[in-house]
């Protein structure tokens, strides 16, 4: 799971999607392996998103990213 928020990482706003979405992942007998973090950056987005395919996930999920360089994606 990919959480991107400048917001989170300084602590002005509270993940609750990562929590929300791992209780309803595990709920359905899924697991989740990792719950990433990472800042509102165009260039730290895909950089990460290419390490986490480099592990060759089943599925990756991704909340917030929400800054308008980013929505184009």
């Amino acid at each position: 799971m990919l959480i991107i928020g400048n917001e989170i990482l300084i602590g002005k706003t509270q993940d609750t999607n990562s929590n929300w979405m791992a209780k309803r992942i595990t709920k359905y007998g899924h697991r989740v392996k990792r719950i990433i973090t990472i800042e509102d950056d165009l260039d730290e987005i895909s950089k990460t998103i290419r390490e986490i395919l480099d592990r060759d996930p089943d599925i990756i999920i991704v909340s917030g990213g929400l800054i308008k360089e980013i929505s184009i994606l």
